[in-house]
């Protein structure tokens, strides 16, 4: 008897399945948020900029910097937020949104403690500012690990010593 053709489905593909899932699904959302999270260390780098340029961070550097940029992050985080994640994702991409929300809470708290300080000479609201940064920098050693967990399992579906064999 002649084989029968079997059907495509049941042909064993290299699979391209990760701990994440698929993994074009993963390559698409990490294409999808990566102008996002770019465009949120840009606006972080020109605030460290203006603190460099004066050697020290103080309201009447970083305040200004943070109210340029205030409106970038706002919009970054509006765009990032009506990205949907692939399920297994949601976590890292709830916490990469807690740390553009941290970030922008940050600014805002140094916003008002610069317009405080002009007002009053009071200096009280930096230490909070300061708090909430620090915890959006010590989130970002997290939200590395994850991504590079995540570009880890993608490589390893990709690599050629998993093609199937013919």
């Amino acid at each position: 008897t002649m084989p029968q053709p079997v059907p495509i489905e049941a042909v064993p593909t290299q699979s391209t399945q990760t701990p994440y899932g698929d993994s074009k699904q993963v390559q698409d959302y990490l294409d999808a948020i990566n102008p996002y999270v770019q465009e949120v260390g840009k606006i972080q780098l020109e605030i460290d900029k203006m603190v460099g340029a004066s050697g020290k961070a103080t309201g009447a550097n970083l305040g200004p910097a943070m109210e340029k940029g205030k409106p970038r992050l706002e919009q970054a985080i509006e765009g990032f937020s009506q990205i949907t994640p692939p399920p297994l994702l949601a976590p890292l991409h709830g916490d990469i949104e807690k740390l553009m929300v941290l970030r922008l809470k940050g600014y805002e708290t140094t916003i008002s403690g610069w317009a405080q300080e002009r007002q009053d000479g009071s200096t009280d609201q930096y230490e909070q500012a300061e708090a909430t940064l620090r915890e959006a920098n010590q989130f970002i050693l997290k939200l590395n690990s994850e991504m590079g967990r995540v570009h880890q399992a993608l490589g390893a579906v990709e690599s050629p010593s998993q093609t199937a064999s013919p």
